[in-house]
């Protein structure tokens, strides 16, 4: 296994709970969240400019999409947001108030639509899908912290992550059907957390208290890891203008003083440039208007 390390972050932001990176290619920019302080950070990689927009409520997850706006996976439902309006409404609840869950990380799916998982109380999470004409429906169900996703090039697997189980899935996908799970990959230490999959059908893994990135072979074996001066990791994605950059977030949140001493970086972004391209990020396709 090749081992590579990262000393020093790309933006000292000091994220709470620092995840969902996304390459918007056409503005050329990175956009990632805050999740627990509902912002969305947009950072130019040309400028180094970065802003930061409040969203008004938690964030779990963000989606490009066909137009100018962002498709937010918000803690209860989901929101359009055109970067710099005031904060967004949303147009459709899906999560009970109350029940002490909130959207995850999500990611849209070949066909255009938009995969987004829970996190809650143990077995109460579920997987969702948000379908072009705005519909939801449940994917799966029974689920802790709803976490990483991806399809394989193939198209004939579908990866997904329950970070309480500490493993990654890998399912059968026979269209929006999910059958013979089973494990794809269990770290010998931390847990899973976002995840990316590059140009050669490799999975970029962030392991959360594990203080790593993995680079996981499309049978499961680890190919190369990543070393971070950060023990939770969240997220990675393939930016740039080649897409052969890999962002990193991370987060800060229920470490210790001593921890946070000790990791000074906690909370920031990193970047580090692969051999290997990543895929292009896919763009929801709402065919529906909204009421």
């Amino acid at each position: 296994m090749i081992t590579y390390s990262i000393d020093t972050p790309l933006i000292h932001c000091k994220n709470v709970l620092g995840e969902c990176p996304l390459w918007d290619p056409t503005r050329e920019v990175l956009f990632w969240i805050d999740i627990d302080l509902g912002l969305l950070h947009e950072y130019h990689p040309k400028t180094l400019d970065l802003k930061v927009h409040q969203i008004g409520q938690k964030l779990g997850c963000i989606a490009l999409t066909e137009t100018d706006h962002l498709l937010l996976g918000t803690k209860l439902g989901f929101a359009f947001y055109r970067v710099g309006d005031p904060p967004p409404a949303n147009f459709l609840d899906v999560i009970p108030q109350g029940t002490g869950s909130m959207f995850n990380d999500g990611k849209v799916s070949p066909e255009g639509e938009f995969w987004a998982g829970s996190k809650g109380p143990r077995g109460t999470s579920k997987l969702y899908c948000l379908s072009h004409d705005l519909t939801c429906s449940i994917l799966l169900e029974d689920l802790t912290t709803s976490n990483g996703i991806g399809w394989s090039s193939d198209g004939k697997y579908f990866f997904h992550t329950d970070s309480r189980e500490h493993s990654i899935y890998r399912y059968t996908l026979r269209g929006k059907e999910l059958t013979n799970k089973e494990i794809f990959y269990t770290p010998s230490e931390g847990t899973p957390d976002g995840l990316t999959i590059d140009s050669d059908g490799n999975l970029w893994v962030a392991i959360w208290d594990g203080g790593r990135v993995v680079q996981l072979s499309p049978e499961g074996e680890e190919l190369a890891q990543i070393l971070m001066p950060v023990s939770r990791p969240t997220s990675v994605a393939f930016g740039g203008q080649d897409l052969r950059t890999l962002y990193i977030t991370s987060a800060s949140v229920d470490l210790t003083e001593k921890e946070k001493s000790a990791q000074p970086f906690a909370g920031a972004i990193f970047s580090i440039q692969t051999q290997v391209a990543g895929l292009p990020s896919q763009c929801f396709m709402l065919r529906a208007k909204l009421v």
